[in-house]
Order: C-alpha cells, then sequence, then structure tokens
C-alpha cells in the first residue's frame, strides 16, 4: 500500500536533461511544506540555481495552491527554470561580389524581367556568364562560427555545436587571401562547381549555339560540337572552332576562327574576326577577318574585307566584293554565266580605314578650334579696350589652341606614317587556276579592270616595278593586262 504522507510531498522534476525544472504542489500537502522559503530551499535541493525568476514562479505557484477553490483536489505544478539553450555557429561560406553571385545569374537564367508576364523574356540571353578580370574580389570567404555555449537549469555547459567549415577548392586561377578575399589571378569568365572556383578562359559547347546555351560573349577560347544557329551571336576573346554550320549569326572572334562546315548567313549576319579563317565555303557573309582566309570551296555573294591573304583552295568566287590586303588564290573568279564579280586588291583595307579615321578625328579637332581661334583674334583686335578679363583669357585660349594644334599634328604624323608603311607593303598577286569569267571587275588602286571576256588558266596577275598591271598564262610570257581587260583610272 503507497505511503501517503510520500505521495504529498512538494516535488521538483529535472526534465529534458536538465533543460527544465518543474515544481509540483500536491493536493493535500502539508503546509509547512508548501511557503515559499521551503519551495525554494527544495529547488535548491535539487541542484536548480536560484534567481529572481525561480523566485517569482514558486511565488506564483504558492498563490496557486492558496487560491483553490473549494473542492479542488488536482495538483498544481510550474515550471520553475529553463535552461539557456547553445547559440550553434554560423557555417563557413562565401559573400559573393554582387556581380559574381550565383544568384544573378541563376536570375539571368530565367529570362530578362525575372519571370515578370509583363515584360518580355528575352530567350537568346537566357544563359548568363559572369566575365572576370585578372585582380577582380569575386567574394569574401567567412570563416565559421564558434556559437555560443548554453547552460542547464543546474548551471552545467551545454556546449554548442560549431558552424561547418567550407572545403573550397580553388585551383591555381583564384587564390584565398589572409583576410578572405577571393582573387581572380586571370582573366576569364567564373566556373562554380560544387565547391570548385576557378576562373576558366576555355568553353566547351556539346552541341549547337541556340536556345539551350543562349548568346555565348566568352573571355577565352570556345569549341561548338555543333553549329551557330540563326539569331544568335558567338563572341569570343580567343580561338573559336565550330564544328557545325554557321546560320544567320553574329560571329566576334578576337583570335583565329575555324568554321568546319561553313558559315551560310543569308546576307543578315555579321563576321568579325581579328585573327585568320578557315571555312569550307562562304555564302552571303558580311564580313571583316583582320588576318588570312582560307576557304575550301566557295565564297558566293558575299562583302568581305581580308586584311591578310585570302584563298580558296579548290573552289570559286562569285558575285559580290572582296577587299584583299595580301595575295589572292582561287580557282576561278566570276561564273560563264558572267555573274557580277568585284575584287579590290593592291591596298591594306584596315590600315587604310584606320588612316580614315584618324583624319576624320583630326578635321573634329579642327573644327572645335575655330571658335576658339576666332575669340582670340576678336579680343587682340580690341587691343587696348580690351576689358582686363578678356586680355588674361588670352593666355588660356592661346594654351587651348596649341594643345589642340599639337594633337592634330601628331594625328596627321601618324596618319602619314601609316599611309607611308601602307604604299610600301603593298602587293598586287591574284592567281586563278581555271578561269577569270567575263564580269569580273579587279579593282587596282585607283584602276579598275573590267573583263567582257573570259581568261583561261593557269593565270597570274600583277604589276611590275612601275605598277603596270601585267598577267601570265601557264607559265607563258608577260603580257599587259589591258591586252585582254578594259583598263581605266577611276576616282580614288
Amino acid at each position: 500500500m503507497p505511503d501517503t504522507m510520500t505521495e504529498r510531498l512538494p516535488l521538483v522534476r529535472l526534465l529534458d536533461g536538465s533543460r527544465e525544472a518543474v515544481l509540483e504542489i500536491p493536493y493535500g500537502s502539508a503546509p509547512e511544506l508548501t511557503t515559499p522559503e521551503a519551495l525554494l530551499a527544495l529547488v535548491r535541493e535539487r541542484g536548480v540555481l536560484l534567481d529572481a525568476g525561480v523566485d517569482e514562479a514558486v511565488r506564483a505557484l504558492v498563490a496557486r495552491h492558496e487560491s483553490r477553490e473549494e473542492g479542488d483536489a488536482s495538483d498544481v505544478s510550474i515550471s520553475v527554470a529553463q535552461a539557456v539553450e547553445p547559440v550553434p555557429g554560423t557555417d563557413a561560406r562565401v559573400d559573393w561580389a554582387e556581380r559574381f553571385a550565383p544568384a544573378a545569374s541563376a536570375e539571368g537564367a530565367e529570362g530578362v524581367g525575372g519571370g515578370d508576364a509583363a515584360t518580355p523574356v528575352d530567350h537568346y540571353n537566357r544563359v548568363k556568364r559572369l566575365k572576370v578580370a585578372a585582380g577582380d574580389v569575386l567574394g569574401i570567404l567567412v570563416p565559421p562560427g564558434e556559437g555560443a555555449d548554453g547552460r542547464d537549469v543546474c548551471g552545467r555547459n551545454i556546449a554548442a555545436k560549431r558552424g561547418r567549415k567550407l572545403a573550397l577548392q580553388p585551383d591555381g586561377t583564384v587564390q584565398v587571401e589572409a583576410d578572405g578575399s577571393i582573387r581572380a589571378l586571370k582573366d576569364g569568365v567564373l566556373s562554380l562547381a560544387r565547391l570548385r572556383i576557378a576562373v576558366v578562359d576555355s568553353l566547351e559547347i556539346d552541341g549547337a549555339v541556340d536556345f539551350s546555351t543562349g548568346n555565348v560573349d566568352f573571355v577565352g577560347s570556345v569549341r561548338v560540337g555543333d553549329g551557330v544557329r540563326d539569331n544568335f551571336t558567338l563572341k569570343a576573346t580567343g580561338d573559336v572552332l565550330v564544328r557545325g554550320l554557321v546560320e544567320s549569326a553574329d560571329l566576334i572572334v578576337g583570335g583565329d576562327c575555324t568554321c568546319e562546315r561553313g558559315i551560310a548567313m543569308r546576307g543578315s549576319g555579321h563576321l568579325l574576326i581579328d585573327g585568320a579563317l578557315e571555312t569550307s565555303i562562304m555564302n552571303a557573309v558580311r564580313g571583316r577577318i583582320r588576318g588570312d582566309l582560307t576557304v575550301d570551296r566557295e565564297v558566293v555573294q558575299s562583302e568581305l574585307v581580308v586584311g591578310g591573304n585570302f584563298t580558296i583552295t579548290r573552289g570559286v568566287l562569285v558575285g559580290g566584293t572582296t577587299v584583299v590586303g595580301g595575295r589572292v588564290k582561287v580557282g576561278a573568279i566570276g561564273t560563264e554565266g558572267g555573274a557580277k564579280t568585284a575584287l579590290r586588291v593592291g591596298l591594306l583595307p584596315l590600315e587604310m580605314l584606320r588612316a580614315a579615321k584618324i583624319a576624320a578625328l583630326a578635321k573634329e579637332l579642327a573644327k572645335q578650334v575655330a571658335p576658339i581661334k576666332a575669340r582670340e583674334e576678336e579680343i587682340a583686335q580690341k587691343g587696348d579696350k580690351a576689358s582686363a578679363a578678356e586680355k588674361e583669357s588670352l593666355t588660356e585660349l592661346a594654351f587651348e589652341i596649341a594643345e589642340a594644334e599639337r594633337r592634330i599634328r601628331l594625328l596627321e604624323e601618324k596618319r602619314l606614317e601609316i599611309l607611308i608603311a601602307a604604299g610600301e607593303s603593298r602587293t598586287v598577286r591574284i592567281e586563278a587556276d581555271k578561269a577569270i569569267h567575263a564580269g569580273t571587275t579587279l579593282f587596282v588602286g585607283n584602276r579598275e579592270v573590267k573583263f567582257t571576256s573570259t581568261l583561261k588558266g593557269p593565270v597570274v596577275i600583277g604589276w611590275d616595278d612601275n605598277r603596270n598591271l601585267q598577267f601570265r598564262v601557264a607559265g607563258g610570257r608577260v603580257q599587259e593586262l589591258r591586252d585582254v581587260a578594259t583598263v581605266r583610272e577611276v576616282a580614288a
């Protein structure tokens, strides 16, 4: 049979590993055991730390016990103390610089407008690639936090969980500095693959440049397993290899470019190559190649400027206009049907363009300085009647005029330097293995050469020391080009 006196003694329960202390007063407990002092002694005896909160809770329980309604035989209890829970340490993280934050790239993947139905989505630019320059700080590596320990109701320590480390794997293209800064060591595009951080300067695209990749704007070299689809842009600062067909797209390459299956832009794409270009065919292409252009089969109805040599290994140049700074070697020019084909040689087109831009800049400077000169002359004509402020401004006006004229002089010197070098480097050599057909027009300097009948090959056209245009057929004797074509001077 249970001891009724024991059952009616107040007691303290320690719950949840001493994270909570509950004081309980059973119904019928002796009055001398339920005073605040007696209950506080009982709590202290159980090892619970006493403080103002414990004191307040005990007195509140005593008040409830003493104010029971008649017939209430229930036990009363209260939580008199609670543990101070530990604060876990924060995990290590990378605080990314705003423009390198992975969220920015992911947001870009949803399209311009962030998914707002009222904003059109630019599907051509859905994939974002984050460009990086050497020295850029990509973000800050924040170490894990230690956290703050807690304590239970008895004052024993509850250890905090320490933050987890971040096992970053930066390769040789980035470094983590002593202050946590993650700094790029080279130009390229930021690559994040789990914990690996790198700046890459080469991009492999297994398929085509299309809606799956978006427009490509890459710092480095690019290899495309298929082609470049209509209306997309492939831009790279390094070399580019495209194994498929380049359609009506924009292709902008800072290095050399190879398009294995050819380029067929249908007159709506653009081509800008700072290095050399090798391809199989070119159809209705508009563009500029700073280096050599080598085509395997044919160039048809294209508008091209080639800074170096131009070679069609086993095909023809048909239609359009081609400007070449170096030598030309093709299978044939034009067609038997007399397709209008223009070929301009004997100048360095890109250097001439540069000289023209310099001349335009010098002209603009001269235009800007004209009113300053007029103002100077106006003040000078006033003589002694000029105000003190006007006389003082003459020095400043003279300086501005002298500085502008110095810049104009330097520009003119540079323009003449380019023109002289271009003139000395000019070359004229056109080789056609099969024929130059009627309908072909050559432009050599300020001379226009029209072929009204077909000149059979193999034929070589060049000029002598006096820059008279000549040709030779199949290793035969050298003849004047005017004997087989119409040659006339045209305005420069």
